[in-house]
């Protein structure tokens, strides 16, 4: 039953002609992005692995690819986020270079085209950046790779601040636990002397 599903009448099963485009397309791109963290990426060509640049090339290589896209203080609001680049490149790697094509061509080209694209971005917010022409196509996987990197080092980086966080409610519930220790040995002086104040007045009666 599963198979003829697979075939040319998947169109004609009710429940599936149910679903809307955009949730099959969000599904596709989703298994896009799977297959390539699964599979392609232990297959990636020599001439695109980053061994194939050498460290300097590479680190000029995605800074300036950087500061030309979501670090652009006039870029779109859509495309400011590190993972909408981040899925977009893997895609682009599943679709494009998995085939045999030319690598020595800018990336911008494909950077154009709204159907590497998800989350509606449209021509308008594509022409809110411009990436280098020696940026080429080659690049993409040392970008990919640097944009994760960089998104790794971000999340590292936001730990200290937690264990702060963490640290600063401990220094609350030390300060709670030393106010209520005062307090309570106040109301106990309090007591003794009110007791030996009445204690007094008796003696006296």
């Amino acid at each position: 039953r599963s198979k003829s599903r697979l075939n040319d009448s998947i169109l004609r099963w009710t429940d599936f002609s149910a679903v809307q485009l955009r949730y099959i397309i969000d599904f596709y791109e989703m298994f896009e992005e799977i297959a390539f963290d699964q599979v392609l990426r232990v297959y990636i060509k020599k001439e695109l692995a980053g061994e194939a640049f050498n460290p300097q090339e590479r680190k000029r290589i995605i800074d300036a690819f950087c500061r030309a896209t979501f670090e652009k203080e006039k870029i779109t609001e859509k495309l400011k986020s590190i993972d909408i680049w981040i899925a977009m490149l893997k895609r682009l790697i599943v679709r494009i270079l998995n085939a045999n094509i030319s690598l020595d061509v800018p990336l911008q080209i494909y950077l154009e085209r709204t159907d590497l694209w998800s989350n509606g971005i449209n021509y308008e917010d594509l022409a809110t950046f411009e990436v280098e022409d020696d940026i080429l196509l080659q690049h993409t996987y040392v970008i990919l790779t640097g944009l994760e990197n960089k998104k790794k080092a971000a999340n590292q980086s936001q730990q200290p601040g937690i264990e702060q966080n963490v640290q600063t409610v401990e220094g609350q519930r030390q300060i709670a636990n030393t106010w209520y220790t005062q307090t309570a040995k106040a109301t106990a002086s309090t007591k003794d002397i009110s007791g030996k104040k009445a204690s007094e007045k008796k003696d006296h009666s």
